[in-house]
């Protein structure tokens, strides 16, 4: 009897662990199948290992297989970071890529291609972390026309130019200098928008790193329609391109708009410049020392020895001061060697306003537009076209108002 019950033990031990292992291989090939599922993240925006770069999570033979460069990992170490970076010449549909070229040869063109990567993408922001070019045209030099008039192409990109594409669409305006920090939104084209930057034959200092975002149609950072920048700050500074500090010539031909997203409790903006020497757009009347709106703001250089180039604030006043109403006219267009409200308006005539240097709109959507001619006046005197420092453009700094304006009955 107890061999026979030794026996069953060893029998019965043997089931118990016959049944053990098969339930643990069980458990591995659910653990397996489990760990299979977990691994399958998304493609989303991830902080490289490489100073400065952003990426995207892929597995690394998705990375690989898509040209880009590992950045560390992401997904909890399941994918990596995917840097993608590319020069003249090139094409890329992935979001978050970085259009660079260090070394660009005089006489030559540098172009990249960009395709949506979903058909969910409505736009494409460039942010432009380098962007040095050769300068606009500098030179006071003039010519006449027919009519006897004195005008140069100071501000012209004739050496080099950077534009973008817009197939169906209205194309970005021309821009060359200095431009490193400023931005560009995009609309993506379902033919793929073109980057192109026409290098001339003039030695120069060149470089461009310029970071391509994809933006979702349906992304809180989207753009409103029509707007060239857009600005999500409660306080910020808008400046003209190729400023460069106040050392930079305004471009010709520029016709874009500046876009500014409304706080939830805000009901104004106001803008202002830090000193006056932060707006020189245009000279009215050939007069350097006169802030000039709406109606002398636009003018063609033959009519007004230089007044073409403008910004326009949709219904600028004054700021009114101590709860009392704002006491002045309501203007579109700015333009002159002073930034200024404007108190009163003669018919024709540029008058400054007070108090200095502060425009306050309740207009909204808030945005900002610039408008330039292609040629500056060089008349005799104080010509916009006479010396650089007619001609600088603008840097204008802005605050968001949760107060809502005084203005007067008119």
């Amino acid at each position: 009897k107890d061999l026979l019950f030794t026996i069953s033990l060893i029998i019965c031990g043997y089931i118990v662990a016959d049944s053990s292992t098969g339930l643990e291989e069980r458990n591995r090939a659910g653990k397996a199948l489990s760990l299979f599922t977990v691994i399958q993240f998304p493609n989303i925006v991830c902080d490289s290992s490489t100073v400065g770069r952003n990426g995207t999570c892929y597995t690394a033979n998705e990375c690989q297989a898509k040209g880009g460069s590992t950045g560390g990992t992401c997904a909890s170490g399941f994918g990596v970071c995917c840097v993608f970076e590319r020069s003249c010449g090139s094409a890329l549909s992935e979001n978050n890529t970085y259009f660079t070229s260090s070394s660009l040869s005089t006489g030559s063109a540098c172009s990249l291609k960009v395709c949506k990567c979903s058909t969910n993408v409505c736009q494409l922001r460039l942010d432009f972390e380098t962007f040095i070019l050769a300068n606009p045209v500098t030179a006071t030099d003039t010519s006449e026309d027919a009519a006897g008039i004195l005008t140069n192409r100071m501000g012209n990109c004739d050496t080099d130019s950077f534009q973008v594409t817009v197939p169906g669409g209205k194309a970005t305006p021309k821009i060359c200098g200095i431009n490193s920090g400023q931005h560009m939104y995009v609309p993506a084209s379902d033919q793929c928008n073109d980057l192109n930057a026409i290098i001339g034959s003039a030695s120069a200092t060149r470089s461009l790193s310029i970071k391509v975002s994809q933006i979702e149609c349906n992304s809180k950072t989207r753009a409103p329609n029509g707007c060239l920048q857009y600005f999500t700050d409660a306080a910020d500074t808008i400046q003209s391109f190729n400023y460069n500090s106040g050392d930079g010539v305004h471009l010709a031909d520029q016709d874009y708009t500046s876009c500014i997203r409304s706080a939830r409790t805000t009901c104004a903006i106001c803008y202002y410049v830090a000193a006056d020497t932060d707006f020189k757009l245009s000279t009215p009347e050939n007069n350097a020392a006169l802030a000039s709106h709406d109606i002398d703001c636009g003018k063609p250089t033959d009519a007004n020895l230089g007044a073409a180039d403008y910004i326009l604030i949709p219904d600028g006043w004054c700021a009114p001061a101590n709860g009392v109403a704002s006491a002045s006219l309501s203007t579109d267009r700015f333009c002159g060697q002073l930034f200024n409200c404007a108190a009163t308006l003669a018919t024709d005539t540029p008058v400054a306003g007070t108090p200095a240097g502060t425009v306050c709109s309740m207009a909204k959507p808030f945005s900002l537009s610039v408008f330039t001619d292609s040629i500056e006046s060089a008349a005799a005197g104080t010509g916009e076209g006479t010396a650089l420092a007619n001609s600088r453009g603008f840097q204008l700094s802005y605050f968001q108002d949760p107060s809502c304006l005084i203005t007067p009955d008119v």
